[in-house]
């Protein structure tokens, strides 16, 4: 059975083409706008990684991840942002790994292998 990976960005361009290299390895892929719409997707769905943008509208990564964790949500978190790493003290924890953008995809989806690969 596949691996399903939830992607939550507020770029258009940026979740189209993580989607697209995600199907590419084989990935069913479920998309969401912000942190509304990532809770919501993990609320009706079983996934088994997500990949998510820390800051976007209504709610951001890190406090969807942050109310995952609370909900006793284990998946794995990868953060994808455009922020200093010194500017994430206070978050990091909330995620299993940080990449920073733009980040080389093909390592992106390594870890992603490394992670829930088959």
């Amino acid at each position: 059975m596949p691996k399903r990976i939830l992607i939550a960005e507020d770029e258009p361009d940026i979740k189209e083409l993580l989607a697209l290299i995600a199907r590419r390895y084989g990935y069913v892929v479920v998309e969401a706008n912000d942190g509304v719409d990532l809770l919501a997707a993990a609320a009706k769905e079983k996934f088994d990684l997500i990949i998510t943008d820390i800051k976007m509208p209504n709610l951001d990564g890190a406090a969807a991840s942050e109310i995952l964790k609370m909900q006793g949500n284990l998946l794995p978190i990868i953060a994808l942002t455009a922020f200093n790493p010194q500017d994430l003290v206070l978050v990091q924890d909330k995620f299993t790994k940080i990449f920073y953008k733009p980040c080389d995809v093909k390592e992106l989806f390594q870890y992603v292998n490394s992670l829930i690969g088959e």
